[in-house]
């Protein structure tokens, strides 16, 4: 059955996720900004089998903070290790280096370029056998790793349950004794964070989890092995009911080179499991340095440089049909039984401009497709595809028509390439655009059209 809902239906049906800034389930992000390119590696999410599973290691790149792609894994194509929190990346002494818990274990890799190859510090591939190694730390419930160089040029590892240690020069072990800091919580906690500003040290962490994740913090004028102090307010983001924000929690904190700004961004927890989504939030320091409580939203923070796309999208607001319709999904609560969501896959969902609503057609649709129709015909040079779990990769037909009914070939591919977007460029006056999918999850978080 063809399903679809006009522009008008959209207002009338508002999705919960709001303006995540990757147009995928991603978690534990990660953001430096590298020579005028933001680049943000996280964890895979969307996989299904909770924390079982993980999806292709990709990195994220971006000019304006906006507009998102990836091609490719950052690993060789024999990876084969359950990938999760990537670290931030290090520029290090002329190479490039994560420091990801792979396969529960926290471990050092270095490549000659931020998209990668990575490989160990002693150059193996990561696959069973290979003899790869993790990092020489207790790794009993040692995950999330971050690595911080202060002005001095002394690196420092923290990482989760509130531990420090010092790092080799050379990145491959650690130097000294592991120092655990004192936060005057004893529960457990991961996702750490360590960052300098102004002269202070900022060391962050988590509380709790789910949809109860939150972020703490605390302060330092000495070293990044403290002495701490405890700010008088130091969660500084939580659930938030009246934006509907659940869960904001394993992120990080940056800000872009030449800026006094500084950003949070983090994952949310609303879709439940390993199904997250990651926002950006702007962070307020008063005077003293404290950091004020953030009004956690769903909105994002918009473009950090001038946008790199000049062109208005075409299909934003346009009617999209499908060959069919995923059903409906409530998002089961876990810790906050006022977690109410439902989430719907309408083929309009693809033509909002928000990366955080999707078309998907039903599990058994033997020929899935989806339509837009630009209202009436329009000079179109060139169409991007945001396939829903891209890093799993897609080959689709891409075809466009005046009348809905003679068809000519657009783009696409018939190989699995893994990449987001997926762009096709062509100069034609059409009214209408078919994408048929051929191979991979059948589902489009976004799809633009100029």
């Amino acid at each position: 059955m063809i399903t679809g809902f006009t522009c008008s239906a959209i207002a009338q049906q508002p999705h919960p996720f709001g303006k995540p800034l990757i147009p995928d389930l991603v978690a534990d992000p990660t953001i430096i900004d590298l020579n005028g390119t933001f680049y943000l590696y996280a964890t895979t999410d969307g996989w299904g089998r909770h924390l079982s599973t993980s999806g292709t290691p990709v990195v994220w790149k971006s000019k304006d903070f906006v507009n998102w792609s990836f091609e490719g894994s950052i690993f060789p194509d024999n990876f084969q290790a359950k990938f999760w929190a990537p670290s931030t990346l290090l520029p290090y002494k002329g190479r490039y280096y994560l420091f990801p818990t792979l396969d529960g274990k926290i471990t050092a890799v270095v490549a000659d370029a931020p998209e990668g190859p990575f490989r160990t510090l002693d150059g193996k591939d990561i696959f069973p056998d290979s003899g790869w190694q993790p990092f020489p730390i207790d790794q009993k419930s040692s995950i999330d790793a971050e690595v911080f160089i202060d002005d001095d040029g002394q690196r420092y590892m923290t990482y989760s349950r509130r531990r420090i240690v010092k790092l080799k020069d050379d990145l491959s072990g650690p130097e000294g004794p592991v120092v655990t800091v004192d936060t005057g919580e004893n529960a457990y906690s991961e996702g750490p964070f360590l960052f300098k500003r102004n002269g202070i040290y900022y060391y962050l962490y988590t509380l709790g989890g789910n949809e109860v994740y939150a972020y703490a913090y605390m302060m330092s004028r000495t070293s990044p092995l403290g002495p701490w102090t405890i700010p008088a307010d130091k969660i500084i983001a939580k659930t938030n009911h009246q934006t509907g924000v659940f869960g904001p929690g394993h992120g990080c904190f940056f800000h872009p080179q030449g800026s006094e700004d500084w950003y949070f961004i983090h994952l949310e927890y609303g879709r439940g499991s390993t199904n997250r989504q990651v926002y950006a939030q702007k962070l307020t320091f008063n005077a003293d340095g404290t950091i004020q409580p953030i009004n956690i939203t769903s909105q994002g923070v918009g473009a950090l440089r001038p946008t790199v796309e000049k062109m208005p999208n075409l299909a934003i607001g346009c009617t999209a049909t499908a060959s069919s319709t995923h059903p409906d999904e409530r998002i089961k609560p876990n810790a906050d039984k006022t977690l109410d969501r439902v989430e719907s896959f309408l083929p309009t969902w693809a033509t909002d401009d928000s990366n955080g609503s999707r078309w998907m057609a039903a599990d058994k649709d033997p020929s899935p497709w989806w339509q837009i129709d630009l209202g009436k015909p329009r000079p179109i040079t060139r169409t991007e595809a945001y396939f829903v779990k891209p890093a799993a990769g897609h080959a689709y037909k891409l075809e466009w028509s005046l009348d809905g009914a003679t068809w000519q070939p657009y783009g696409g591919h018939e190989d699995v390439i893994l990449r987001s977007p997926h762009r096709d460029a062509k100069a034609v006056t059409a009214r209408y655009l078919r994408l048929t999918v051929l191979k991979g999850t059948p589902g489009l978080w976004e799809f633009r059209v100029y």
